[in-house]
């Protein structure tokens, strides 16, 4: 073999070294790419089973509320900033007042629902009056009962 023959062979052992390793590359990264859409898409599916969860929750609670218009002499929807609201509405009628948590049927109780659950049951409620001060400062106190 000349020199030119072996030179040439070098290179193809290097362009054939080259290739592989490029393939190789490649499957790991077109792996890798795989794995953040799988990511993605799991992720894009729980948010939208999340997002559909609430909507069904928000019309349960709407529903449920209007139901209720002619059980109750007042119907008052206890509204709040936070999403884990611990109760949905409070029913008046003339001999008592009833804490209504709306559930989707079969779902159970969230722990600070068992709590009031577990409070109520208990007799461990009372009408509380606070007087507010503002125009000066903000003072809030407890009424003498």
């Amino acid at each position: 073999m000349t020199d030119l023959e072996l030179f040439l062979a070098g290179v193809v052992v290097v362009l054939l070294l080259v290739l592989v390793a490029l393939v190789l590359v490649i499957n790991y990264f077109r792996r890798r790419a795989q794995t953040y859409f799988t990511n993605w898409q799991t992720r894009q599916t729980g948010a939208y089973q999340m997002g559909t969860h609430q909507v069904m929750g928000d019309f349960s609670q709407v529903l449920g509320t209007f139901s209720f218009l002619g059980d109750y002499e007042q119907i008052i929807l206890l509204s709040t900033t936070s999403a884990q609201s611990s109760m949905d509405l409070l029913g008046i009628k003339s001999d008592c007042l009833d804490f209504i948590e709306l559930k989707k049927k079969g779902a159970g109780l969230q722990k600070a629902e068992r709590k009031i659950k577990h409070l109520v049951d208990q007799g461990k409620v009372k009408y509380v009056i606070r007087d507010v001060e503002l125009p000066d400062s903000v003072r809030i106190s407890e009424r003498p009962q």
